[in-house]
């Protein structure tokens, strides 16, 4: 036992290995993503440094520039193989990012309802309502499809918290899913057919397991489409979501079992109710609904319903909130980067085509005019999918609770209407077995996707209407005239103000010129002590004998290299006077910078402040302008523009200015280096 152990140790360390992911599948910042997209990323990669080996500074600055500037995790763009302003980059950026989050909501959930259809008989007494069990076939074919789907959940568990390699735990989720949603669709035929005598009906379990057939099958859809990309080469292995994405799943799995949970207390709780009516109760709970037909009598029931509706409301308020910041920070800002990026290329075919030149002023507010331009087309386009969406929800699922609780339309839109809005008079309520197990499913859907769209489109709406509101006054108010001047003359101030030196600059350079003076005058005494050594030293050798002649002309040629570092040495001082004063310039740049990122972070500069700033570092990128791109602009319209990426401009100018700072204080410490050099060279000399 003994020997064989440290070979079983080495076969199970193998195994784990075989298990996990490749580390180069991380979604973070690497070498491969900067080479891939260096056309599309120069603008921050681009004349940074000029270090000996460029490549290996790039390597460190570069992760640090990304997830600094950038308005939203660009990790999940540079991980793919499609780049913005390609052809499919959308479509496939969503496959890659919001199947794998479609599934990490539904493969829980279908668990969920897949217990209740489990422990729920599905057969019913018409006229009593009691239950029948059911067949043991039935009963196998249940228990087998849920212990596939809890297998295909917790693989995609380990998918998304990287503890398995993507294609062995997609693989075995699809497997699983697929065959859970085979094994229940059988279950139910044979239910349906076979054991569905008359003088019984469909219970919530079996509509439950109509349902869970279907969110097994559609998990297992999502995750073939999204496997079919990896196959296709448009992404790695890995799911290209982040750790806050990924963190999602687990709000589900917590919302899962609370639920469940739930649903098991009250119906041991309230009287009356089935497990299926008990888990209708505890969404509409949960989703702050309340239609009010059914409540707890007990005061022991009425105290757990308190417990689990705080808990189930937190919960779905994470899951609320998680969902909104993916959709916020990740997709509109990637979408919005391609939409750009598109426009940008057209309009320089355009230029180029009619043979139109621009002076950089110019290009620079084409680029903001064709940044506003998408921006309000997102706008309008995210306000349209969330109308879109809402009557979906709202006719669609009016009409079918129209059929399935002979409701009339209007009734059923009445309805439907009120719980989309979480107001839930109570006056209707579904009342059939299907009808509650359809508003489970459809209210799982409707009110947290409604919560989210509302929310996004907000913003939208309070600019319009703050806008309105500029306007309205304008029109019916008489503006302060005074105050319109000097609101005029502190944004003049403002877009003019100098980088540095505006406070007694003239004093300082005429400090600068007595320095220069002062320094000139020590230079000339220390020409004429130079010149009486040398005529000492000649009238010495003119006394030696000529046997030590060439001794002397050898201490002759080390005093003359002697003066010569010496006049090196004031000019390195010089040089280092300018080096100190040029950092306390950009340190001056980075206080109003820092002040912007802090306190607006999404400022946009004027095209006079990027110039002066960029000027400023010494950038040859705006003087390179038409004369290497044609007839348009080269820089504002070209690819080493900031202004073509979804940046935030006062941390972009901030990380310029700083690494210009750190490229001054390098030159400086090697200048210190030589002078050290130097010095030891003089002591010697001595």
């Amino acid at each position: 036992m003994t020997k064989r152990s440290p070979t079983f140790q080495s076969e199970i360390l193998k195994a784990f290995n075989a298990l996990r992911p490749d580390p180069i599948n991380k979604l973070e910042l690497n070498d491969q993503h900067m080479r891939k997209y260096e056309d599309k990323l120069s603008p921050l990669l681009h004349d940074y440094h000029q270090p000996k080996d460029i490549n290996d500074k790039k390597r460190v600055l570069a992760p640090i520039a990304f997830k600094n500037t950038f308005s939203f995790p660009v990790e999940s763009v540079l991980n793919l193989n499609v780049k913005p302003g390609e052809p499919y980059f959308v479509f496939w950026f969503i496959i890659s990012s919001y199947f794998p989050l479609t599934a990490a909501c539904l493969g829980p959930l279908s668990n969920m309802v897949s217990i209740i259809a489990l422990i729920q008989h599905w057969r019913q007494d018409k006229e009593t309502g009691h239950l029948y069990s059911d067949t043991h076939k039935v009963v196998v074919m249940n228990a087998l499809s849920l212990a596939l789907g809890i297998i295909g959940n917790i693989s995609l568990l380990m998918n998304f918290s990287r503890s398995v390699k993507y294609l062995i735990s997609q693989c075995i989720s699809i497997f699983a899913w697929f065959c859970a949603s085979c094994l229940l669709t059988a279950a139910v035929l044979v239910a349906n057919y076979q054991t569905m005598t008359p003088g019984l009906e469909k219970s919530e379990g079996f509509y439950f397991a109509c349902f869970t057939a279907a969110f097994y099958f559609s998990c297992t859809v999502i995750l073939l489409i999204n496997f079919l990309g990896y196959k296709l080469k448009k992404y790695p292995a890995t799911f290209n979501l982040d750790q806050k994405q990924r963190t999602l799943m687990v709000f589900t799995i917590f919302f899962t079992i609370w639920t469940v949970c739930g649903s098991v207390a009250m119906e041991h709780l309230i009287s009356d109710l089935t497990y299926g009516s008990s888990m209708y109760y505890c969404i509409v709970s949960f989703l702050t609904i309340g239609l009010g037909d059914v409540t707890p009598h007990r005061s022991s029931a009425k105290v757990v319903v308190l417990i689990f509706s705080l808990g189930g409301v937190l919960i779905m308020g994470l899951i609320v909130a998680s969902l909104r910041s993916v959709i916020l920070s990740s997709a509109a800002p990637a979408i919005f980067w391609n939409d750009l990026e598109k426009a940008r290329i057209a309009l320089i075919d355009k230029l180029e085509r009619e043979s139109i030149h621009l002076t950089p002023e110019e290009a620079f507010h084409k680029m903001r005019v064709l940044r506003r331009k998408v921006k309000r087309k997102h706008g309008n386009f995210s306000i349209a999918i969330t109308l879109t969406i809402f009557m979906l929800f709202w006719l669609i699922g009016g009409f079918i609770f129209h059929k399935i609780e002979k409701w009339t339309y209007f009734q059923s839109i009445y309805f439907c209407f009120l719980c989309l809005l979480t107001i839930g008079y109570g006056d209707y309520a579904p009342k059939t077995n299907l009808g509650r197990t359809f508003f489970i499913s459809w209210s799982i859907g409707a009110v947290p996707l409604m919560t989210i769209l509302i929310s996004s489109v907000g913003d939208q709406l309070y600019d319009f209407f703050q806008s309105l509101s500029v306007w309205f006054s304008g029109w019916f108010f008489a503006t302060d005239l005074e105050y319109e001047m000097r609101k005029s003359k502190k944004k003049q101030r403002r877009e003019d103000q100098d980088d540095i030196m505006t406070l007694n600059s003239r004093a300082v350079l005429e400090e600068e010129v007595q320095e220069d003076e002062e320094m000139s005058s020590l230079d000339e005494e220390d020409d004429i002590m130079k010149n009486e050594v040398e005529n000492e030293i000649e009238e010495e050798e003119e006394e030696i004998d000529e046997g030590e002649e060439a001794e002397e002309a050898e201490e002759a040629t080390e005093r003359n290299s002697f003066n010569l570092d010496h006049s090196k040495l004031v000019d390195k001082i010089k040089t280092s006077k300018e080096a100190h004063e040029n950092v306390l310039k950009f340190l001056e740049h980075l206080k109003s910078l820092i002040r912007d990122s802090v306190q607006n972070p999404q400022k946009k500069y004027t095209h006079k402040q990027w110039q002066e700033i960029l000027r400023s570092l010494d950038s040859k990128e705006i003087d390179k302008g038409a004369a290497q791109y044609g007839t348009y602009d080269g820089f504002w319209l070209g690819p080493n523009s900031p202004l073509r990426l979804p940046l935030k401009e006062p941390n972009y100018m901030i990380l310029r200015v700083y690494f210009r700072i750190e490229e001054i204080l390098q030159n400086i410490m090697d200048d210190e280096i030589e002078d050290m050099k130097l010095f030891s060279k003089m002591e010697h000399g001595n």
